[in-house]
This record gives structure tokens, C-alpha cells and sequence, in this order.
């Protein structure tokens, strides 16, 4: 590949990595902060989040009359009942069985990152950035694919803009799979629902929702069986499942009149309870139909596989669930902090332009948030959403008109990390029983922003004629 070209990739990299980069960030933090939204609603309302689950016959004795039901699982014990779709305003814990609120303020950073509280219009604005992070991970790798093996290496420590050169590489390298796994997926689920709706308005204009009930794909009907003694309840039916289909994990429940529909996942697809279902009728206690994904054209198979992959939801892979979802929030964290250090050194050559302080407000300013808003959440306490913003916004402005942005990066990291402690603090006092997951990353957040600030202090960059003429090129 000719030098020219090489040099045209990494201006590309570096000027699409300005312009895109905030969005990335604000993308990156609350898509990460949404794979624990489930953990930290219950955290809000203090509420077990693992131990032995309550009978499931007096969990759904709680909402006998409700239309839909999402079991509980593992990760999230919690059982929700639903009157009708978007209609699910009862949660309880399938622990203790304390009623739970739905909307507390772990859910402000999922909207934001579903679709910057603009609905399906900002859904699709939001995939989008997708195809921005494709490009920004594919000239990446052109322009560093002849030092792949420099690149495994420890991060140099001779002076700070060295070291976060060799940390944004080296992440870049490590945690690539996933990041374009993130953009493949992310981009696919915007573009992908809009081709869906703009197919269903054009194929039936009269009845759109018939699309996806063909893309759902039909009930297979299952010969007719000898009816059984007696009416069957939903638990008995999830036994009857279990002892049948030993590798479907049942997730929903769908009542209609006599008719019960049980959706999950089966191990080896991805995936979910929309497109695996079994159909009994509750009278005769006999299984009518079943709804499986693995007989759908295989680009259908592909479209269905790519909400439980974007959203590490691995249930259909009940041996290796755990292990991957812990990978896939650690390549969530890498990945802000990919775009952070990737940031920083545009900064640190352009510390004088104003983007540099919209760069640092907006990014600095919603880490500065969200560490407290972890510390509201930690004493139970109700925000009106604006306050959040707000004060994301003032953040912002101040950083644009303080000329000293590496003093206030400095700064802001500083209160954040004091935050993230106090929380942890607050959450150990009012259940100091518990050392959640939730505990262990406020832990691990706090450490991580002092080790960020000790490298600051310490690592002070040399004079250039200290350097060699290749360290200059790459931090200058």
C-alpha cells in the first residue's frame, strides 16, 4: 500500500475520529451503562439481585389477569406483567417478591442510547453512527496493519501522550471483534427496522403488522394428541417444556383466552422469545404449534440474530452466558475508553481550538454526570430527568469558555472518581450485606479514574530532542 494512501487513511482516522468521536462517546458510555440497566434498576429499588428465586406459581398469582408475563432470569430476577404491548407497569422481584418501580433513572442513558429520547427517528440517527465506527475501526487497522505485533506489546511508559498512543492502539487491536461486532449490529438494527417498516407500508399499506407476522413465520401445527385429564396452569406447562425441550429457556408468556404462547430461546440460535415459541391450548393440555427460527430463509435468520448479539443477550448459549456477557460489557468499557484516549491526543495537538472544548465538555461532562447520578441512585433518591441534563449542559459550557481544558479534564476526572467512591460507599452502608456486581464496578471505575490521574501527575512528556523521530511522529 503506497505512502500517500496511508497518510490519506490517517488524516481520514483522525478527522472523522473529531467529528464523530463526541457522538461515539455518548453512544459507547450508555450502551455499556444499558447492559447493566437491569442490575442497576434493582440496585435503585434495593432489591436482591441474585439469590433463590420464590415459587413461580406465587410470583404469577400476584397479576392472574395480565395478557403477558416476562419471566424471571438469572441476570435479572424479576418478574414483569404486562396488560398489552408497552403496557408492562408491574415489576416484583422474584426473590423477595417486593413490587418494583419500572421507571427510575437507570433507564435515562438506555433511552438516550436507543434513540436520544427522538423515538424511531433518532433509533434510526443512532445506527448511523454505526457505519461511522466501521469506518473509523477499518482505517484504523490499514493504518496500523504493519505494526500488528508492536501492537500486543505493554504500553510504553516513557512520557503520557506515548502511553495513551500505545493504550488506544493496543485497545484498538484487543477488542476489534467486538467493536465491529458493535457497529455491524448497531448499524444493521436501525437500518434494518426501517427497511422493515418502509417494506410493510408499501407491500400492505392496509394491514402493515402482516409483514411481521410473516417475518415472525407461522406456528408449525403439531398433530393432534389424546387430551389429558384436567386444566393445565403455566407452570405446569413450563414443566412439560422442560421435560420435553430441555434446551429452550422460556423467558415470556402470552395468554389469550384458552390459548397459551411460552417464547424464549433455544440453545445454539440467536435469537429471541419474538421468534422461539410453543403453543398450547390450556383446556385440552396439549402443545398445538411451535414457532422456531431455525426454519426461516437464512438472511431472516441473520436479521433475527442481530438484536441478542448487539445487546450480549448469550441465554442461547446457557454454558457460556455468563463468560460472554462479562467479555462483552469489558469490550463496552474498552471501547469508551478507545474513543476517550483517541480524543485526547486530537486535543492534545489542537489544545487551543474551540473544538477542543466541546470535546472535553460534552465527554467529560457526561462521565461528571453519570458518576452522579450513580450516587442518587445509590441513596434511592427521585431526579427529575432535566436536572441531569441540565447540569450535563452547564458542564459543557463551562468547559467551552475555561480555556484550561487539560486543567479541567483533570478536574473533572477527579470529582468523578470521588463520586464513584461515595456511591460505593452509600450502596455498602444501606445493605452492607451485599457486595453486588454494581458495588464491584463503582470499585473498579473509581481505581481506574485515580490510576488515570496518578499517570498524569507522574508521566511528564520529555523534550523532543529526548525522542526519537518515530515518537515524535506519532504524538505530535
Amino acid at each position: 500500500m503506497t505512502v500517500p494512501l496511508i497518510r490519506r487513511m490517517s488524516n481520514l482516522h483522525r478527522s472523522a475520529g473529531a467529528f464523530l468521536g463526541v457522538f461515539l462517546f455518548v453512544i459507547m458510555l450508555s450502551g455499556t451503562w444499558s447492559l447493566g440497566s437491569d442490575a442497576l434498576r434493582l440496585w435503585w429499588n434495593k432489591a436482591p439481585l441474585s439469590g433463590e428465586h420464590l415459587p413461580l406459581s406465587q410470583l404469577l398469582a400476584r397479576q392472574p389477569d395480565s395478557t403477558l408475563v416476562q419471566l424471571p432470569q438469572p441476570a435479572n430476577p424479576t418478574i414483569t406483567f404486562c396488560l398489552g404491548i408497552g403496557q408492562c407497569d408491574n415489576s416484583y422481584s422474584a426473590i423477595s417478591g417486593q413490587p418494583l418501580v419500572q421507571n427510575t433513572p437507570a433507564m435515562w442513558l438506555v433511552t438516550l442510547h436507543k434513540s436520544l429520547f427522538m423515538d424511531f427517528p433518532g433509533r434510526i440517527f443512532i445506527s448511523l453512527f454505526g457505519f461511522a465506527l466501521a469506518v473509523l475501526l477499518i482505517s484504523g487497522f490499514i493504518i496500523n496493519r504493519r505494526k500488528l505485533a508492536s501492537m500486543m506489546q505493554i504500553p510504553r511508559w516513557r512520557n503520557l501522550r506515548l502511553l495513551i498512543h500505545d493504550l488506544h492502539n493496543g485497545l484498538g487491536l484487543w477488542c476489534y471483534p467486538w467493536l465491529i461486532l458493535f457497529a455491524v449490529t448497531g448499524a444493521l438494527s436501525g437500518v434494518g427496522a426501517l427497511g422493515t417498516v418502509g417494506l410493510a407500508s408499501s407491500v400492505n399499506p392496509d394491514h402493515p403488522q402482516l409483514v411481521m407476522q410473516q417475518l415472525m413465520g407461522d406456528f408449525r401445527e403439531i398433530a393432534s394428541q389424546p387430551p389429558t385429564q384436567g386444566r393445565y396452569q403455566p407452570e405446569q406447562v413450563l414443566t412439560l417444556l422442560e421435560q420435553s425441550y430441555p434446551s429452550f429457556t422460556p423467558q415470556i408468556l402470552m395468554r389469550r383466552d384458552n390459548v397459551l404462547i411460552v417464547g424464549g430461546v433455544r440453545a445454539g440460535q440467536p435469537s429471541s422469545a419474538n421468534f422461539e415459541q410453543y403453543r398450547f391450548d390450556l383446556h385440552k393440555g396439549q402443545l398445538t404449534g411451535i414457532r422456531d427460527s431455525s426454519e426461516q430463509a437464512f438472511w431472516t435468520r441473520a436479521f433475527i440474530s442481530i438484536q441478542p448479539l448487539h445487546y450480549g443477550q448469550y441465554q442461547w448459549l446457557p454454558k457460556l452466558d455468563m463468560v460472554l456477557s462479562v467479555l462483552h460489557f469489558i469490550a463496552g468499557f474498552s471501547g469508551c475508553v478507545l474513543v476517550a484516549s483517541g480524543l485526547a491526543m486530537w486535543c492534545w495537538r489542537h489544545s487551543d481550538s474551540p473544538i477542543s472544548g466541546v470535546i472535553v465538555g460534552c465527554c467529560g461532562g457526561l462521565l461528571l454526570s453519570t458518576s452522579g447520578l450513580l450516587v442518587v441512585m445509590s441513596l434511592s433518591f427521585s431526579l427529575p430527568m432535566r436536572v441531569f441534563f441540565l447540569f450535563w449542559g452547564a458542564i459543557w459550557v463551562m468547559c467551552m469558555v475555561v480555556k484550561h481544558r487539560r486543567q479541567m479534564l483533570i478536574l473533572i476526572a477527579s470529582l468523578s472518581a470521588l463520586l464513584f467512591f461515595i456511591a460505593l460507599a452509600c450502596s455498602l452502608w444501606q445493605q452492607p450485606a451485599y457486595l453486588t456486581r454494581i458495588n464491584f464496578i463503582l470499585l473498579f471505575c473509581g481505581v481506574f479514574l485515580l490510576l488515570a490521574l496518578v499517570c498524569v501527575a507522574k508521566l511528564s512528556a520529555p523534550q523532543k530532542s529526548d525522542r526519537s523521530g518515530y515518537e515524535r511522529s506519532i504524538t505530535e
